[in-house]
């Protein structure tokens, strides 16, 4: 994987920096209607919708949300739509021509830490902030939310959040922390390397209680984005352990899934399979 150098001389993988062509949208679908809009809340955000067609369900339509919804929904794919019949899509994003919104997405899908409100310098990309996570979740769960239902028949008791790399990371503070804002969780590939104690510090405060389904599914040919070498032979053994730990905490048996060589951007489109089925309550 080839590293590219920003103005401000950040270093990345090429794929962080991708366009986002959103080809799903060019042709219709026989089992989901396509449509985006702009929320103007934080940043600025873009929702991708893909409503079943048809009449909805008596109590709504069960639905998965997608966390980097550029990114998602540019590797959701016709086949991915034909497997969700039933299932509302709405991907969260931000307003950009992006795959990824790099700076923003480090502030929104990291824990806060410390005194105060918790927001702090990264510690691990210069010259960006961290510890927006609880600012984020009140934002997705509030004004997101609730301009991506309007007009959408939704389950509420069938939401699932679904978040890759970053955002995996985030979406295990979610079903951690507000276990209740969602039914299900999916964490894909989660950056548990971004701050190893302080998630695990997020973990062992959780509600002993909550009882939240959640999936996490990984590759074994990932590692660190923009970091040197050759693919590693098995999944992130961090990932392992700190999944392993999740277990010993009351009311948690997380479903794991490693993908057979996948790399980490890979397992965007590799995990939609099981996430789908995962948000369905298949």
């Amino acid at each position: 994987m080839e590293k590219t150098t920003g103005a401000i001389g950040r270093v990345g993988p090429d794929h962080a920096r991708a366009e986002a062509r959103l080809a799903i949208f060019e042709a219709g679908h026989p089992t989901h209607a396509l449509s985006q809009k702009g929320v103007a809340a934080g940043p600025g955000h873009r929702l991708f919708i893909a409503t079943p067609r048809g009449p909805a369900p008596s109590g709504g339509w069960p639905v998965l949300y997608l966390l980097d919804g550029n990114a998602a929904f540019d590797f959701l794919t016709p086949d991915h739509l034909a497997q969700a019949e039933g299932l509302a899509l709405v991907g969260i994003g931000y307003d950009t021509d992006r795959q990824f919104a790099r700076e923003q997405r480090t502030f929104d899908f990291t824990a806060p830490d410390g005194p105060g409100d918790g927001i702090r310098p990264d510690p691990v990309h210069e010259g960006r902030m961290a510890g927006g996570a609880a600012q984020f979740l009140d934002r997705l769960t509030g004004v997101l939310r609730a301009a991506a239902e309007d007009g959408l028949r939704v389950d509420p008791s069938r939401r699932t959040l679904w978040g890759h790399s970053f955002g995996g990371l985030f979406t295990l503070y979610a079903a951690l922390r507000r276990p209740g804002s969602f039914a299900r969780f999916a964490a894909i590939s989660p950056s548990i390397w971004w701050d190893e104690a302080l998630i695990r510090r997020v973990a062992a405060g959780a509600d002993p209680k909550a009882r939240p389904p959640l999936l996490v599914a990984l590759g074994d040919r990932e590692k660190r984005s923009g970091s040197d070498g050759p693919p590693p032979d098995g999944p992130a053994p961090a990932t392992m352990d700190f999944v392993d730990s999740l277990r010993r905490h009351p009311g948690l048996d997380p479903q794991v899934h490693v993908l057979p060589g996948l790399r980490h951007i890979e397992t965007i489109a590799g995990s939609l399979p099981l996430a789908i089925r995962f948000a369905a309550g298949a």
